[in-house]
């Protein structure tokens, strides 16, 4: 049975990850939130968080339900920090889906399930559907949005904590956590790789870190995370990847995600707004090839959370060894 619960401060979030029926949520909503009926609630999808969607007599939201401990979420201040961010992207006139406050005025809020705290949090629906193939004018608006959004970051403040994302995070855990499976599943080492990520690690100590180059970033701004519509334009969502970083961070999985086209009209767009400098437009590519390395332990560390298979597992160690062979045979730049 699932109960209502008081907000708590715990630092903890060691949490089952078992999924929550979208019965037993309805009856939380309802005493939670301040929402009409009729309330109907579905299962999205399931990552390191949960996510549904909830239908309030037409009006629509995105319900989450935090189920693990991970690297970059520390403990609840984290989680209240990307809440507070979105909150005051939001009121700032960004273009993002905000938390929705509950009866007590709180956006982060808590539920038991089998004598398990449970963190959920509520937000603002986006409409249109995910960005695919979109022209030059369209990528040049998204561009203008994302450098709004690291300028209006700048000015954010928070009594919560956040990471920073540094070469250890981009580099050094990445390479650990391969090894750890290289051995366990006895693969092929990935020594050839060393001198490369040596050379990454250098690279990635000579970007600059005055507060325009690093700052607070996305951190995870793939087409799944950003909305269309002809008539709302765009809106971004899903801050949990949220962070203190190199803003071409953001710029560089933009960069993997679409092609040449369409990322140079997002980069237009984007220095219109807020200028790059020189090393930082030139690190964009070198910074596209850190991101794949450490892509492979975000989907590892994902794949242990949904308690996925061995094989599963060995398929995308497999496939990352085989991209750190083509990254190893990239000309440096």
């Amino acid at each position: 049975m699932l109960k209502f619960s008081e907000n708590e401060n715990r630092s903890d979030m060691i949490i089952s990850g078992e999924m929550l029926g979208e019965d037993l949520l309805l009856d939380a909503l309802d005493k939670i939130y301040s929402l009409s009926s009729p309330i109907k609630c579905k299962f999205l999808r399931g990552s390191f968080n949960d996510h549904y969607s909830i239908d309030a007599n037409g009006s629509k939201f995105i319900l989450r339900i935090y189920k693990n401990k991970k690297r970059y979420i520390r403990n609840i201040t984290d989680i209240r920090f990307e809440l507070d961010f979105l909150e005051y992207l939001h009121s700032n006139g960004v273009s993002v889906a905000f938390p929705i406050r509950s009866i007590k005025n709180e956006t982060l809020n808590t539920v038991h399930c089998k004598n398990e705290l449970r963190y959920i949090a509520l937000f603002d629906h986006a409409e249109g559907s995910h960005i695919g193939n979109i022209n030059p004018s369209d990528a040049m608006f998204f561009g203008k949005l994302v450098a709004s959004l690291h300028k209006k970051a700048d000015e954010f403040k928070s009594e919560h904590s956040r990471i920073k994302i540094d070469q250890g995070y981009l580099i050094n855990e990445p390479l650990e956590t391969l090894e750890k499976y290289i051995g366990t599943l006895n693969l092929s080492d990935i020594s050839f790789f060393k001198t490369r990520a040596n050379i990454m690690y250098e690279q990635i100590n000579q970007l600059p870190t005055t507060n325009e180059a690093f700052g607070l970033i996305h951190g995870d701004l793939n087409p799944s995370n950003v909305h269309y519509s002809p008539v709302h334009g765009f809106k971004i969502f899903d801050f949990d990847h949220c962070a203190y970083g190199w803003r071409i961070h953001d710029l560089a999985v933009i960069r993997l995600c679409f092609d040449n086209i369409v990322y140079k009209a997002v980069l237009n767009g984007y220095q219109s707004v807020r200028p790059l400098s020189s090393i930082e437009e030139k690190s964009i590519d070198m910074y596209s090839d850190v991101l794949l390395l450490r892509k492979s332990k975000d989907i590892l560390d994902m794949l242990e959370v949904n308690k996925n298979s061995k094989e599963e597992k060995t398929k995308v160690v497999i496939k990352t060894i085989e991209t750190l062979r083509i990254l190893n045979n990239k000309p440096f730049s």
